[in-house]
Protein backbone atom coordinates (compact mmCIF):
# COMPACT_ATOMS: atom_id res chain seq x y z
CA UNK A 1 0.00 0.00 0.00
CA UNK A 2 1.45 3.35 -1.02
CA UNK A 3 1.77 6.37 1.28
CA UNK A 4 -1.09 8.05 -0.57
CA UNK A 5 -3.32 5.01 -0.10
CA UNK A 6 -2.38 4.84 3.59
CA UNK A 7 -3.39 8.46 4.07
CA UNK A 8 -6.68 7.87 2.27
CA UNK A 9 -7.64 4.86 4.42
CA UNK A 10 -6.59 6.58 7.61
CA UNK A 11 -10.14 7.73 8.29
CA UNK A 12 -12.15 4.64 7.40
CA UNK A 13 -14.58 3.84 10.16
CA UNK A 14 -16.37 0.55 9.62
CA UNK A 15 -17.61 -2.47 11.52
CA UNK A 16 -16.11 -5.76 10.41
CA UNK A 17 -18.26 -8.84 10.81
CA UNK A 18 -17.21 -11.58 13.25
CA UNK A 19 -15.94 -13.88 10.49
CA UNK A 20 -14.01 -11.01 8.88
CA UNK A 21 -12.38 -10.31 12.24
CA UNK A 22 -11.42 -13.97 12.70
CA UNK A 23 -9.97 -14.10 9.18
CA UNK A 24 -8.03 -10.88 9.71
CA UNK A 25 -6.62 -12.10 13.02
CA UNK A 26 -5.63 -15.36 11.35
CA UNK A 27 -3.72 -13.42 8.68
CA UNK A 28 -2.02 -11.30 11.36
CA UNK A 29 -0.94 -14.53 13.04
CA UNK A 30 0.33 -16.21 9.87
CA UNK A 31 2.12 -13.19 8.41
CA UNK A 32 3.45 -11.40 11.48
CA UNK A 33 3.22 -13.81 14.40
CA UNK A 34 0.51 -11.93 16.30
CA UNK A 35 -1.40 -15.03 17.37
CA UNK A 36 -4.11 -14.31 19.90
CA UNK A 37 -5.59 -16.83 22.31
CA UNK A 38 -9.06 -18.05 21.29
CA UNK A 39 -10.77 -16.03 24.05
CA UNK A 40 -9.17 -12.80 22.78
CA UNK A 41 -10.13 -13.64 19.20
CA UNK A 42 -13.75 -14.09 20.24
CA UNK A 43 -13.73 -10.85 22.27
CA UNK A 44 -12.56 -8.91 19.22
CA UNK A 45 -14.96 -10.77 16.92
CA UNK A 46 -17.88 -9.91 19.21
CA UNK A 47 -16.97 -6.24 19.61
CA UNK A 48 -14.33 -5.10 17.12
CA UNK A 49 -12.99 -1.55 17.11
CA UNK A 50 -14.32 0.33 14.08
CA UNK A 51 -11.16 2.36 13.47
CA UNK A 52 -8.05 0.99 11.75
CA UNK A 53 -5.56 2.21 14.36
CA UNK A 54 -7.74 1.17 17.29
CA UNK A 55 -8.29 -2.28 15.80
CA UNK A 56 -4.55 -2.71 15.21
CA UNK A 57 -3.73 -1.51 18.71
CA UNK A 58 -6.33 -3.83 20.27
CA UNK A 59 -5.08 -6.87 18.34
CA UNK A 60 -1.45 -6.20 19.19
CA UNK A 61 -2.25 -5.42 22.84
CA UNK A 62 -4.16 -8.70 23.13
CA UNK A 63 -0.97 -10.41 21.98
CA UNK A 64 1.04 -8.44 24.55
CA UNK A 65 2.76 -6.26 21.94
CA UNK A 66 2.71 -2.49 22.22
CA UNK A 67 1.63 -0.56 19.13
CA UNK A 68 4.19 2.00 18.02
CA UNK A 69 3.91 3.86 14.72
CA UNK A 70 7.71 3.79 14.37
CA UNK A 71 7.89 -0.02 14.68
CA UNK A 72 8.00 -1.53 11.18
CA UNK A 73 6.16 -4.66 12.33
CA UNK A 74 3.34 -2.49 13.68
CA UNK A 75 3.23 -0.53 10.42
CA UNK A 76 2.95 -3.75 8.43
CA UNK A 77 0.24 -5.10 10.74
CA UNK A 78 -1.67 -1.82 10.39
CA UNK A 79 -1.46 -2.04 6.60
CA UNK A 80 -2.99 -5.52 6.72
CA UNK A 81 -5.79 -4.23 8.96
CA UNK A 82 -6.32 -1.21 6.68
CA UNK A 83 -6.62 -3.49 3.66
CA UNK A 84 -9.28 -5.56 5.46
CA UNK A 85 -11.22 -2.36 6.19
CA UNK A 86 -10.93 -1.25 2.55
CA UNK A 87 -12.03 -4.69 1.33
CA UNK A 88 -15.02 -4.68 3.70
CA UNK A 89 -16.06 -1.23 2.56
CA UNK A 90 -15.73 -2.21 -1.11
CA UNK A 91 -17.82 -5.36 -0.59
CA UNK A 92 -20.54 -3.49 1.25
CA UNK A 93 -20.68 -0.37 -0.91
CA UNK A 94 -23.44 -1.79 -3.09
Amino acid sequence: MSQRQRNRVKHIDTLLGPEEVRNLLSRLCIRYGFCLPPTEIEKLAASPPTDIDKFTEAALAAEGYGFTKSDQLCVQARELVAQAFVDHRSKNAD
